[in-house]
Parts: structure tokens; sequence; C-alpha cells
């Protein structure tokens, strides 16, 4: 059985968080930072299976030539939403939502200075949805996924690149999963696998029923040199009741507490959440240089959600000090 090296790794994340929270000079003015409106949307059980291989998806072709999710469905966030969130399509269990917000704009900023990068996310809260508590503790929660360009399909779909079909929640999730005899190493929960990526699997079933790969593994030494080249999500996550966590995703999804990571108020019916992170890597963390652009994504579980019944974001670029990215940081 295999003793959970990258553990170490995440716990070596929070505590450089930790460190060098210490180090942040002032916060930004985030009056003379650009604002940039993101829309969020009800996803339903769009996999990135589903997205390469089902016939109800149109843009399957698009996508395996290159094309971005965001590139395709621009100004569409709404209309997806809307009839993924009511049942229309996409959505099995549609009661579990019943009056749930199919979208949300989201404004966000994003600075940086010789430290840290900052991002501040803000957004209405909408009206409460009828279905019943999934987390009990936390009111929401708001997760940002970051690659370096390393990703198979990070650059195309953005978080999507981690959203399986056999994923806990998901219409393949297989009910034996906990019982595989590395179930323990791979956080495999009682209802199910946690998100993987591509990378860490000898294939991805993306044409036969069942998608996925959850249990086509790789061992741990490759696991340890895609960590090492960078093949991985960084993860963020900003919890209302809880403290924030910070990790990555890679074979599974590893998290820990990362205290100085992330801050949120809910103040007049909008919440704010403010994200610092320093700019340098490391193991399990991307280096954040400029003159480069990092595909990125974010979540955000809202009215007490879990699971896969979250917002989204189609995925989007983050630079320092570059216009042309889908959120540029500006130096302060």
């Amino acid at each position: 059985m295999r003793t959970f090296k990258p553990v170490t790794v995440t716990m070596a994340i929070a505590v450089a968080l930790l460190a060098m929270s210490g180090l942040a000079q002032a916060a930004p003015d985030w009056n003379d930072v650009p604002r940039k409106t993101i829309m969020v949307f009800y996803p339903g059980t769009a996999s990135i299976e589903w997205a390469f291989g089902s016939p109800e998806h149109g843009g399957k072709r698009a996508i395996r030539k290159g094309e971005t999710c965001a590139g395709c469905h621009t100004g569409e966030a709404v209309v997806m939403g809307n009839k993924m969130v009511t049942g229309k399509r996409l959505e099995p269990n549609a009661a579990a939502v019943k009056g749930k917000a199919g979208s949300i704009p989201v404004t966000v900023q994003a600075a940086y200075d010789a430290t840290n990068l900052y991002l501040r996310f803000e957004w209405w809260q909408p009206p409460s949805a009828k279905g019943k508590r999934m987390d009990e503790k936390n009111a929401v929660k708001l997760t940002v996924m970051l690659d370096d360009h390393k990703v198979e399909y990070g650059a195309l779909g953005g978080c999507w690149a981690s959203c399986h079909n056999d994923l806990r929640s998901m219409p393949d999730v297989d009910v034996n999963s906990p019982k595989h005899p590395r179930a323990k190493e791979l956080d495999i929960r009682p209802d199910g696998p946690t998100k993987y990526l591509k990378e860490s699997r000898t294939s991805l079933e993306m044409k036969n029923k069942p998608w996925g790969g959850w249990d086509k593994v790789k061992t741990e030494p490759e696991y340890t040199q895609l960590l090492k080249e960078g093949k991985f999500f960084e993860m963020w996550q900003f919890r209302s009741s809880e403290p924030p966590r910070a990790g990555y995703v890679l074979e599974s999804r590893r998290l820990q507490a990362a205290p100085g990571l992330a801050e949120g108020k809910y103040d007049g019916g909008a919440w704010t959440v403010t994200f610092t992170r320093p700019l340098a890597g490391g193991v399990g963390i991307h280096a954040i240089v400029p003159g480069k652009n990092y595909p990125i994504g974010f979540a955000i579980h809202d009215d007490y959600t879990n699971l896969r019944y979250h917002l989204v974001s189609l995925g989007t670029t983050l630079a320092l000090g570059d216009p042309k990215a889908g959120i540029n940081a500006v130096k302060q």
C-alpha cells in the first residue's frame, strides 16, 4: 500500500502560504484596480467526457480542434445555466437545486506587488433555493484553480479538465470504487472519487459508457514526476465558516488548511472574497511571473451547496500586467 507523500507536499503549501503571508505589503487600493465581470453558471452533469464525446454537445468537433469552451460559448452562460438548473438539460436531480439561480455575474479584480498576487471576487447573493442544505457548515465556498499550460485540457476548458463523469455525484460514479485496493491513497470517499486529471490515468474513456477513468491509475513514481513537471491544477478555496484551504489536483484533490490565504465577508446582500497568494512557486505551487498567462477558472458553491451543485466559470487566463489577459493583475 502506498504511503501518500504528496499530502506532505500539500502541507508544505499551507505552511508556505502562512509563512509568506507575513511578508505581504499593504493590501491594494481596489478603487484603482480595473473590474472584470465574469458570468458563472450552473453546469449540471456536463463533464469533460461529455464535452468531447456526447452527441448532445454540438461543439465537440470544435473543442477537439482546439477551440476553447469560452471561445465557443461567449455570451451563452445565462441560457446554459437556466436550462441545466431547471432540469431541461443535463440535470437528472433538478429537485436538489429547485429555485437556485442558473447564473450570477461576478466582479473580479486582480493586483500584484513584489511578493503577492491579490484576487478579489464580488457578487450579489441570489435568492435561496428550496433544496436541502448539502453543506451545513458553509453558506458559501469559492474555489480557484490555476494551471501553467501543463494540463492537457486546462487551456481549453479550465476547471473542466478535472471534471469527470465518474466522480462523486456524477452519472457514471462506480458504487464499488471505495473498495478499490488503492482507494485510500486516491482519497476515494464513501460516495466515490474526487477530482482528478487525465495525466494521472493510463487512459480516459470518452466514447463508450461508463465515461471516465477513475480506476486507470498510474504508479506513485509517475505521480511524483508529474508533480515535479508542473502537470497539476493548483487549487485555493475560501470557506465561509471554516479556514481556507490550498493544494492541488492531480491523481485526486489534495487540500489542507491554509491560514491567511483568503478572507471574505457578507454585507448588504453581497459577498466579497479576497485571496492573497505569494507569486513564488515550488512543489505543488505554480510560480506566477510577468510575461506569461495562466489558465484559470473558479467556482462558487452558494446557498450551502456541495459537490457538483455549484456555479462555474468558463476557463479564462490570468496574467501580470497584460491587458490582453482575461484577468489582468495590475501592479501596485
